[in-house]
């Protein structure tokens, strides 16, 4: 009963990875899930959940649909590169031997669909917001400000990327849809089949939210916190 604000941090992927979605995403957009994609036919799954519970309970509910999330200790998205997976899972002495080679540039394909980044800190931010109160209780986009592309993550890494056409991308993604014993990394290509960049208009105006770091300071420091990792 002493129980009055519930906040949930949810994800871009509830909006789903479809053709016909509006760009930029606005929180008035249903939380449809792709249902080839695991992690984003769950959160969708879960705010369908969650409403559900809450109905007439009175309980204020604060959800945050945050884009990737990035920062010196948030290494996520570098950390699902199939390059890094692949070396990260070599053995040991294979390791050694492959990290004492001459660097070899990777490719990252970049099929042209833009992505955000938020920082850590700023997600942070919003959900101290919403325990205390502050605004309307309400669903919320995070996202810092600007949109980047797979080649820009490439020329921050020192790597190179490549175009890929958007059949290509289609016609891979809807094979690996019907490979569920793919490891779970290889469905993340559902991602660069639509844009899904958010706009974060509602989360400054009713939660007096601003981040204070902008989509490519994030992805510097990304990058930055992934060399000192040894990840790249």
């Amino acid at each position: 009963p002493r129980v009055k604000r519930l906040v949930y941090t949810s994800s871009v992927a509830a909006y789903g990875f479809h053709a016909d979605n509006p760009s930029p995403l606005t929180e008035s957009v249903p939380p449809r899930g792709t249902g080839e994609h695991y992690y984003s036919a769950q959160k969708a799954e879960l705010e369908g959940a969650l409403e559900e519970t809450l109905k007439g309970s009175g309980l204020d509910a604060f959800v945050f649909r945050p884009c990737i999330v990035g920062g010196a200790d948030a290494l996520l998205m570098i950390e699902h590169l199939p390059y890094v997976t692949a070396t990260e899972k070599l053995p040991g002495s294979l390791k050694r031997i492959f990290d004492a080679m001459p660097v070899v540039r990777p490719l990252l394909p970049d099929p042209g669909v833009p992505f955000q980044l938020v920082h850590a800190d700023d997600v942070a931010s919003a959900l101290v917001a919403a325990v205390e109160g502050r605004g309307k209780p309400g669903v919320y986009n995070l996202a810092g400000d600007g949109s980047l592309t797979m080649t820009d993550l490439a020329r921050e890494l020192g790597w190179y990327a490549f175009p890929v056409p958007s059949l290509a991308v289609d016609a891979t993604a809807s094979v690996v849809s019907l490979m569920p014993f793919l490891p779970a990394e290889a469905h993340w290509i559902q991602v660069f089949r639509s844009s899904v960049v958010m706009d974060t208009t509602k989360a400054r105006r009713e939660l007096g939210w601003k981040p204070r770091h902008g989509g490519g300071a994030v992805l510097a420091e990304l990058v930055k916190g992934a060399k000192a990792r040894g990840l790249v």
